[in-house]
């Protein structure tokens, strides 16, 4: 999954990474490598305030930003990409780890 997300944040592409649930996110959260991702990560769950679920999902198409999200996300979230340079380097790479 790591080397994935490198590849496509050096490419000036985002990342959102879909786990089955909030007990593997946590998992994956504790690792050295989430935290070697550097700072440009945010985590989308559903016990989240509606306004910070939105400030998420609104800056997870943008250059360079990593998502980790829950799977109920994965269905009927518009993820909406606004950055040229994405687009451009070939969109919003999704992983989806289960």
């Amino acid at each position: 999954i790591s080397a994935e997300i490198v590849a496509a944040t050096k490419a000036k592409r985002a990342v959102i990474v879909f786990f089955r649930d909030r007990s593997k996110l946590n998992e994956f959260v504790g690792t050295a490598t989430y935290r070697q991702l550097g700072r440009h990560k945010s985590l989308l769950t559903e016990d989240m305030r509606p306004r910070d679920k939105d400030f998420v999902i609104n800056k997870a198409a943008t250059a360079g930003q990593i998502t980790l999200s829950t799977a109920v996300f994965g269905r009927g979230t518009d993820f909406f990409c606004k950055d040229d340079s994405v687009e451009k380097n070939g969109g919003v790479h999704i992983i989806q780890t289960f």
